[in-house]
C-alpha cells in the first residue's frame, strides 16, 4: 500500500460514503431536522421543558413591549387632552373676562345716552335756523354713532358665520387631513374660541371708537355754541373750520376701520 498512496485514499472515501448511506437510512437526518416517521406519516418531535421556558419568555417579552407601547401611546394622548382642556379653559377666562368689560362699557354708553339731555342752545339755534350744510353734518355723525353702537350688540355666533372665510377653509382642510378624531374636534373647538375672542376685540375697539365719535360730537356742540357767541365773522369762521376739522378726523377714522 506504501507503494500505491491514492490506494488508500480511495478506500477512505469508500468506507466514508458507506457510513453516511448507513446513517442517512437509520433516519440521521430526520434525527437532525427534529422529525420522527410515526405510522400516520412525519411528525414533530414534542419541545423540551426548556424550548417551551424559552418560547414563553419570547411571546412574554413580545407582549409586554406591545403592553408598553400602548401605555406609552395612551399617555401621550391623555397629556395632549389635558393640554388642550387647560388652553380651551385660558381662552373661554379671557373671552368672558373681556366680554364683561364690554358689557360694562356698553352699559356706561347707554347710560350716558339716556342721562344725557340735548342742550337748550342747540333747541334755540334750531328754531332760529342754521345752514342746512352743518345740520346734515350732524345728522350724519349722529346716524353714524348709533349705527357704530348697534353693531357692537350683534351675536357672536352670527358674526362667526362671517369672519375671515378664508381662514375658516384653511383650518377646515386641516382638520380633513388629520387623521385622529379628537384632535380634529379640539382643534375644532380652540379655533372657535380664538375666532370668538378675536371678534370680542374687535367690539372693543368698536365701542372706544364710538365712545370717541361721541366725544367728538359734544366737542362739536361746544363750539358751535362759542361760534354763536361770537359776533366777529373771522371767529365764527375760526369754530367752522374747527368743526369741519373734527368731523375729517371723523370719516378718517372711520376709513381706516
Amino acid at each position: 500500500m506504501d507503494h500505491y498512496p491514492m490506494y488508500g485514499l480511495l478506500v477512505g472515501f469508500s468506507l466514508w460514503g458507506t457510513l453516511w448511506r448507513l446513517l442517512f437510512t437509520l433516519g440521521f437526518w430526520n434525527t437532525f431536522t427534529c422529525r420522527v416517521e410515526t405510522r400516520g406519516g412525519t411528525g414533530t418531535i414534542p419541545c423540551t421543558k426548556g424550548q417551551e421556558e424559552e418560547a414563553a419568555k419570547i411571546l412574554g417579552e413580545g407582549k409586554a413591549r406591545k403592553e408598553k407601547k400602548e401605555l406609552v401611546k395612551q399617555a401621550k394622548k391623555l397629556a395632549l387632552l389635558k393640554e388642550q382642556t387647560k388652553k380651551k379653559k385660558q381662552l373661554e377666562e379671557e373671552m368672558e373676562k373681556l366680554k364683561k368689560e364690554d358689557e360694562e362699557k356698553l352699559k356706561a354708553v347707554e347710560e350716558e345716552e339716556v342721562d344725557e339731555e340735548v342742550p337748550l342752545v342747540r333747541t334755540s339755534t334750531r328754531e332760529r335756523g342754521e345752514p342746512s350744510g352743518t345740520k346734515r353734518e350732524d345728522e350724519w355723525m349722529e346716524k353714524k354713532v348709533f349705527e357704530w353702537v348697534a353693531n357692537l350688540s350683534l351675536g357672536e355666533d352670527e358674526e362667526a358665520m362671517l369672519y375671515v372665510p378664508r381662514e375658516q377653509e384653511a383650518v377646515v382642510k386641516k382638520l380633513e387631513a388629520k387623521e385622529d378624531p379628537l384632535r380634529c374636534r379640539t382643534i375644532e373647538e380652540e379655533k372657535k374660541l380664538e375666532w370668538k375672542l378675536r371678534l370680542t376685540r374687535e367690539k372693543r375697539q368698536r365701542m372706544n371708537a364710538a365712545n370717541k365719535m361721541v366725544k367728538e360730537l359734544k366737542m362739536v356742540e361746544e363750539q358751535r355754541t362759542q361760534m354763536e357767541r361770537q359776533e366777529d365773522l373771522q371767529g365764527k369762521m375760526e369754530v367752522m373750520a374747527m368743526n369741519i376739522e373734527v368731523l375729517a378726523k371723523a370719516v378718517l377714522a372711520k376709513a381706516q376701520q
